[in-house]
């Protein structure tokens, strides 16, 4: 999403949406006055005339109908890649554009677990304003993987100019006890409550099935991932399953996980699933159902599929 992509999203807002100028700059996290610059910079460029041009309107109508079936304060919808290998990295992109956007000097921002999410930092630019503070929300996880979770996490501290502050356990530990063990450790849960206090968080959603987190780092097998089936889960965030309406659904692994619980997330002001592929529409409904995000950023494809599925269900 370049400049002009930008400019002509403000500008559908308040020409097209009927949008005060207020209410865009609360949106997209903007001073107000800077609001009255783009759409000014937007019709010198001649974005403007009788219509918006230069930009993909079917895109801002999906937004559109995202964020008001779903609930959302924003959604981002990316075209679709012409090869399916480089959905993640538009999506990273995507992210780190909407992250240059709303961050501001001194926030704190939690981040979860994913390949997708392990994009960003390659698209991230530096922020000019002041430090932001990256705080892990789950435990560290790269074993069988194509990701290191405290490597995407400085990463991304160091490119945009911020701190990190990792949590130095096992994303999924070997016994319950040792789970209860950790967890009254003085400095493991100082930094939870740090990461349930961020004022922005970062996740993805996974699948249930051999693509899985649990199956794809060895942390269970194929029998396992059939039970969570048969329980009904759809998707997980955080390590934490939950099925088609986002109620959560027990796993084998919920006493050894050290992270965040679902509960504690919806409190984070923020949260932004970063997350596509058709494959995926089951989870992304049933995380945007259980409310365990506010900001959506997808693609064309799984926004269609996600809006279909709820006017189904909705006409049942």
């Amino acid at each position: 999403m370049d400049d002009d992509d930008f400019l002509a999203r403000i500008a559908w807002h308040y020409y097209i949406e009927g949008l005060t100028q207020k209410e865009i700059a609360q949106r997209f996290h903007l001073a107000r006055v800077k609001v009255t610059r783009l759409l000014k910079t937007a019709r010198e460029r001649g974005l403007v005339e009788i219509r918006i041009v230069n930009v993909q309107t079917s895109h801002l109508l999906l937004e559109k109908s995202l964020r008001v079936t779903f609930g959302l304060s924003d959604a981002i919808v990316v075209a679709l890649p012409g090869r399916s290998e480089d959905l993640r990295r538009a999506l990273g992109e995507a992210a780190a554009i909407y992250l240059g956007r709303v961050l501001r000097p001194g926030m704190s921002v939690g981040l979860g677990m994913g390949r997708t999410l392990s994009e960003i930092p390659n698209y991230v630019k530096p922020q000019q304003d002041g430090v932001c503070c990256f705080v892990e929300m789950v435990g560290g996880i790269g074993r069988g993987l194509t990701f290191d979770s405290y490597k995407v996490s400085s990463l991304l501290a160091d490119r945009i100019g911020g701190e990190v502050e990792h949590l130095y356990a096992p994303v999924i530990v070997e016994t319950a006890a040792v789970h209860q063990a950790l967890l009254g450790d003085p400095q493991i849960k100082a930094m939870l409550e740090r990461a349930a206090a961020c004022d922005l968080a970062l996740v993805s959603v996974g699948t249930v099935d051999l693509d899985s987190f649990l199956f794809q780092a060895d942390y269970t097998d194929r029998a396992g991932i059939e039970t969570l089936q048969r329980s009904g889960a759809v998707g997980d965030v955080l390590g934490h399953f939950f099925n088609i309406d986002g109620r959560p659904v027990s796993s084998l692994v919920d006493e050894r996980l050290i992270g965040l619980s679902l509960s504690e997330l919806k409190h984070i002001p923020t949260t932004i699933c970063v997350a596509g592929g058709s494959v995926k529409t089951p989870a992304i409904l049933g995380a945007l159902r259980g409310q365990y995000m506010n900001v959506l950023i997808t693609d064309e494809e799984t926004a269609r599929a996600l809006l279909d599925r709820a006017q189904a269900d909705a006409d049942h």
